[in-house]
């Protein structure tokens, strides 16, 4: 959903139609800057709403807002007479408004009700529905028809709305009646004019106009040019705009000097552009520049919305703060294509006022159904484990569950994962102690003002090895980033002579306060015991198991099924670790201290503790204490924290999907228990009499798969389902086909969402605070989907970039 901001610093341009030349660009004083910004009420009016689906698209057209649905939107004539045009060409910039539903709502005879169907949409392409009246409408004849014809029923496809469903098909159809048979009908007419406004190019001005190909050819040059400067500088994640960009700046932004560059190398390019283009249309202003980005934004978004179709999809949403401190939301939409490959899409970034799930769920409804993707056909929900998310009363899983009790909620493994690695660090005495004095070894090397030492390291006189210079590369362990305390165990094990090195620098170098000579002798006598050391290397051989599950668990097509599978290999080769790595734990102990210059303590003396009672100090052996008190205990509480963290996921819903599951040559296929899944968990996906065609298909399916040469050896679902299309099993097993979707639909992390938070940071910085919300959404779009933005061909971005408001020039 798009947002304004008073303080902006760049001002969004969006179709149509909200004029402001006053402040509009020299260059750009003719065409006037129009704007339309789609939202959502959250309420029919006179109504408290029941559930997502009274959810209602809005139009703001400058200072008025208009409703989309049919049912509750206000007729053209009713509006001042100077305000229609602008008023009809933004509902002609939207079109009709289609809301999709995965079942329509009943009407007619209990014994033999009818209802509305999707397909009509394909049939006739000027038909519109009202999920508040539950009726169709014609939108060009609510565009262009001013009042009705008089006769009965007239206004059915207008006002009042039409659903006799029985009475639509067959040779009497009412869709083809109120279509009449030529064009001297008021729906021929309707249509006609509607039509033609989408025609720009046919304009009385434009076809007045002769047509000059050298201007023309020049026209597309300028504007292929400044599309092509504004993808390359978004790939890059480049601002656009300079500080000054006066003719007299000597640095005029990026955009203007990546214009100048082509310009000096490309002559064509120089005859049209800066100085050479007319000065009613340069299209370098910053308005135009945020119009093209908008349209990559909206292809991309339609690209994805295309990818999905009619599947099953899952939300993964997460919230954070921006530079400017303002709460950001992104949304990401897991789905199956019609490939049959599973995708994460980022799909919008919206500003929340609050973080209430309340609040949250009402943006998320708005943006789905201002794509047309309908809460009906949700199939899961990823979130972290905050109260506000996972609420089991007033939780925003909860309250999509009200609305569709098929959306499961599934909170993110590798989230999960990294609070049982914090709360296993916390609960062993020395392992916490450990993980203090790694901080402050990195804070004390880290913060060093030493610069003497820095010299040393820029002029490469210290002897390093891979070293000194890479200190700066030391990381801090941190509770909210995810294999963070791994990162930082790797990074001191690769400088660890190189950290000690400047510990000792510090601590013997008298221009340095007491306070950091202090600090400086007490890490280095930290990170040269004996405890430090072990623990060291205990952890490194405990984490690199959980780290490479947590890499596993952050994969966009990671399945929920293969995730649980790496979850109990996880937990096994730890549990071997502790049956039969104690030893060899010992010896690479020993080997890194004989390396480093560590003091090695002897494994047999006693250990004396000052918490122990005099007794039993004589009784216990330093080897006892590291390998019972330490070694055992740490791989006990970490596997103790992953069996709870991960009990919730051994529901009964993915112990019937792993019946499914293709590892072990299908060893795992349970016809009765896949059967129970579909009838259970899913049965608004499949018909009861479905059900019993699924039993028959899952046998056939059973003899068939596992014995193909090409699908025998898959080891995941996700490839399965890959397989059933490449092979063409999908069409043969339909039924079979649509539950593995269902089940791949599950996620698994938040890992794309919070990768749209990293790139938040890098693109929105404390040198670009200003950024709009709506400038920050479409600039991300298109920054993390590239891949789909860089397919678009320059003239569809043309198109529709002359469909958003008429324009001066021609470009056809």
């Amino acid at each position: 959903m798009k947002r304004k901001t008073i303080d902006s610093y760049f001002t969004k341009a969006k179709p149509p139609f909200e004029f402001d030349i006053g402040n509009s660009d020299p260059s750009e004083t003719t065409e006037p800057n129009i704007n339309v910004n789609p939202q959502i009420s959250t309420q029919i009016p006179d109504e408290e709403p029941t559930n997502s689906s009274t959810m209602q698209s809005m139009i703001n057209v400058g200072n008025k807002t208009l409703m989309r649905d049919p049912a509750l939107r206000k007729p053209i004539d009713s509006y001042p007479s100077k305000e229609q045009e602008d008023i009809v060409n933004a509902y002609i910039h939207y079109g009709p408004y289609r809301f999709p539903l995965s079942g329509y709502p009943p009407s007619g005879l209990i014994n033999h009700p009818r209802r509305f169907q999707h397909t009509w949409f394909k049939k006739f392409n000027w038909l519109e529905y009202s999920p508040t009246s539950d009726a169709a409408y014609c939108f060009p004849c609510f565009l262009y028809l001013k009042d009705p014809l008089g006769k009965s029923g007239s206004d059915a496809f207008t006002v009042q709305g039409f659903k006799n469903w029985k009475k639509v098909g067959g040779k009497e159809c009412s869709f083809s009646t109120h279509m009449g048979k030529d064009t001297n009908s008021a729906y021929g007419y309707s249509s006609l004019c509607w039509e033609n406004a989408k025609k720009t190019g046919t304009h009385i001005d434009k076809a007045l106009e002769k047509p000059n190909p050298q201007l023309i050819e020049n026209n597309l040059l300028r504007i292929k040019t400044s599309i092509e400067i504004v993808r390359w500088l978004t790939f890059q994640n480049c601002a656009f705009r300079g500080h000054d960009e006066s003719s007299k700046s000597k640095n005029q932004g990026n955009f203007l000097e990546m214009l100048k560059l082509l310009a000096y190398y490309n002559k064509d390019v120089h005859d049209v552009v800066m100085g050479n283009a007319p000065q009613n249309a340069k299209y370098t202003s910053p308005a135009i520049q945020k119009e093209i980005l908008q349209v990559f934004a909206d292809k991309v978004q339609k690209t994805i919305r295309e990818e999905i179709g009619d599947s099953k999809f899952c939300i993964i949403v997460d919230e954070s703060r921006d530079i400017s401190k303002r709460e950001q939301m992104a949304i990401v939409i897991r789905f199956v294509d019609r490939n049959g490959f599973l995708l994460e899409r980022f799909f919008e970034l919206v500003h929340v006022k609050d973080t209430t799930s309340k609040t949250l769920k009402e943006e998320i409804s708005i943006v789905l159904s201002n794509h047309e993707l309908s809460i009906q056909n949700l199939r899961g929900q990823g979130y972290d484990g905050a109260s506000n998310m996972r609420g089991e009363l007033n939780g925003l899983q909860a309250l999509f569950m009200r609305d569709c009790p098929y959306a499961y909620y599934v909170h993110c493994l590798a989230h999960q994962l990294q609070l049982a690695l914090i709360a296993a660090a916390r609960e062993v005495g020395e392992v916490h102690d450990f993980f203090k004095d790694l901080i402050f070894i990195v804070n004390t090397v880290s913060s060093s003002t030493k610069r003497q030492l820095e010299h040393l390291i820029e002029i490469e006189e210290v002897e390093t090895g891979k070293g000194l210079n890479q200190i700066g590369t030391l990381q801090r362990p941190g509770d909210t980033r995810w294999s963070s305390h791994f990162k930082s165990i790797c990074s001191l094990l690769r400088m660890f002579d190189a950290t000690r090195s400047v510990l000792e620098k510090i601590a013997i170098d008298s221009q340095q306060s007491y306070a950091q000579g202090g600090d400086a002798k007490s890490a280095l006598k930290k990170l040269l015991s004996f405890d430090f050391v072990f623990i060291l290397q205990l952890m490194e051989d405990i984490m690199g198991f959980t780290d490479g599950l947590c890499r596993a668990l952050q994969h966009k097509s990671q399945d929920i099924l293969n995730a649980m599978h790496l979850v109990v290999g996880t937990k096994s080769l730890i549990q071997k670790l502790r049956d039969d790595g104690w030893e060899l734990l010992l010896q690479k102990v020993h080997s890194f201290c004989n390396k480093h210059g560590t003091e090695i303590i002897d494994m047999q003396v006693s250990y004396a503790e000052i918490i122990r009672s005099r007794r039993n100090k004589d009784t216990i052996t330093v080897e006892h204490h590291y390998r019972v008190n330490v070694f055992s205990a740490t791989i006990d509480q970490q596997l103790q924290e992953l069996n709870s963290r991960f009990s919730e996921q051994t529901t009964e819903l993915l112990t019937l999907s792993a019946s499914l599951s293709p590892i072990d040559g299908y060893k795992h296929f349970d016809v009765e228990n896949i059967c129970r899944l579909a009838e259970k968990y899913y049965p608004q996906d499949f018909l009861e009499n479905e059900i019993s065609h699924l039993k028959y298909q899952l046998e056939l399916f059973y003899c068939d798969v596992p014995k193909h040469p090409d699908m025998k050896n898959l080891s995941t679902i996700t490839a399965l389902c890959r397989s059933l299309v490449e092979n063409r099993k999908s069409d043969v097993y339909p039924l079979v086909d649509r539950l593995i979707r269902l089940i791949l639909t599950l996620p698994v992390s938040t890992a794309t969402s919070e990768r749209a938070f990293s790139a938040m940071k890098i693109v929105k910085t404390s040198l670009r605070n200003k950024m709009e919300d709506d400038f920050l959404s479409d600039y991300l779009l298109v920054y993390i989907e590239k891949e789909i933005a860089g397919k678009f061909e320059i003239k569809s971005i043309i198109d529709d970039f002359y469909c958003m408001k008429p324009r001066r020039t021609r470009v056809k």
